[in-house]
């Protein structure tokens, strides 16, 4: 799942839905509330992931535009022309695919460390962003328990890795099980944990053994831990479902400022696994 993929608008403003939904608590008649429209924006699902098991050279990158909140359809944005360069100058194309909006480069090269910068041109405007992508630590073991979440009364598994020392480090998680509507995520820094062991658990209270969780773990450049910290505080439900327009990523118009374009371009090595949840040994 893709960052931002199938991206919608949703202009809500929650404590004003909140009140709404009072008065509407006892009413039987559809109230179709009349929200702002969508200046029709450009979204641009631009996360790079390389699992070092791989070659990493397939990579996808997504255009849409935001929607009114009542489209039951996504805006794909096509003929576009998109493509990444690295510090060395070589260019990797991204070529739109049969999915109107998709556009997926074959011959990709990811580099820890390297800088590569996005350039997105539609509608006689060009868009950039730079980023590096990024070492992720490996995993050192996963365990569960049966007595974890905030009550104690949860299945409850983590995993554990080795935060590099001497540097500051920024991770993001995501987790998703069949019960989750949307994938669960969680941020964290090593601000009280530099060089130590550090951990990222996932616990629910339908987490039952069975359940199979697929995870994906990977260090993040400090700029989209900020940014994320931001999508995550404002947003209750699906962090990526929205992104909210008043927070904006790395991404800028060179041909318009004011019209910038939402989401975030992003590298990263990823760890990726499952982890089946067993019985309880007596």
């Amino acid at each position: 799942m893709k960052f931002f993929h199938h991206i919608k608008s949703r202009c809500v403003v929650y404590a004003s839905l909140f009140a709404l939904s009072l008065f509407l608590f006892s009413c039987e008649d559809v109230v179709e509330v009349d929200l702002a429209s969508s200046d029709n924006r450009l979204v641009i699902d631009a996360e790079i992931l390389w699992d070092t098991a791989t070659s990493g050279n397939v990579q996808q990158i997504y255009l849409s535009r935001l929607t009114n909140y009542y489209e039951t359809e996504t805006t794909k944005v096509a003929n576009a022309e998109v493509y990444i360069t690295n510090t060395s100058g070589d260019t990797f194309t991204f070529t739109e695919t049969d999915e109107a909006g998709t556009y997926q480069c074959n011959d990709f090269a990811p580099q820890l460390q390297e800088t590569y910068q996005l350039f997105v041109s539609v509608d006689d405007e060009t868009f950039t962003a730079t980023e590096s992508l990024i070492a992720t630590p490996e995993i050192n073991r996963i365990e569960q328990e049966a007595d974890g979440g905030f009550l104690g009364e949860d299945y409850q598994v983590t995993f554990y890795y080795d935060d590099p020392a001497e540097e500051e480090n920024f991770y993001l998680t995501d987790v998703e099980v069949d019960f989750l509507p949307l994938p669960e995520y969680d941020i964290t820094s090593d601000d009280f944990f530099n060089g130590n062991e550090m951990d990222s658990d996932f616990s629910d209270e339908d987490l039952e053994p069975g359940y199979t969780l697929a995870i994906r773990f990977r260090a993040i450049s400090e700029q989209f831990h900020s940014y994320m910290s931001l999508i995550l505080e404002s947003t209750s439900a699906n962090p990526f479902g929205t992104p909210p327009a008043n927070i904006r990523g790395n991404i800028i118009n060179e041909t318009n400022e004011d019209n910038y374009a939402l989401g975030y371009f992003r590298l990263s090595q990823v760890r990726e696994f499952t982890y089946t949840v067993e019985e309880e040994q007596e």
